[in-house]
């Protein structure tokens, strides 16, 4: 788990740091940002429910998780989820 926070925890700062100066910046506030936040939003939020089902769904009829593995999975979750948000606000800024 220590690896994966080494690789996650840098590229989700650097994601939280672009979708928070795009939020509250001038860019986002016209109908084109709207437009780039919503759709940021659109694709990053069935990430955490549909992660947060397979976990409880693995917890339940799989195999029993520990409260630190159960912990850590909704943690990567909870990270993947604004890397995403930030990627696609990246990627959308850039074309649009």
């Amino acid at each position: 788990m220590l690896v994966l926070s080494v690789i996650l925890v840098p590229i989700f700062l650097i994601c939280l740091f672009v979708s928070l100066k795009f939020i509250w910046g001038e860019e986002g506030k016209d109908e084109r940002g709207k437009q780039i936040i919503t759709t940021s939003y659109m694709m990053s939020s069935p990430i955490f429910p549909i992660g947060w089902l397979i976990v409880e769904s693995y917890h339940n009829y799989v195999d029993s998780l520990s409260f630190s593995v159960y912990r850590d999975c909704i943690w990567v979750l909870v990270l993947l989820t604004f890397i995403v948000q930030g990627s696609v606000i990246f990627k959308f800024k850039r074309q649009m």
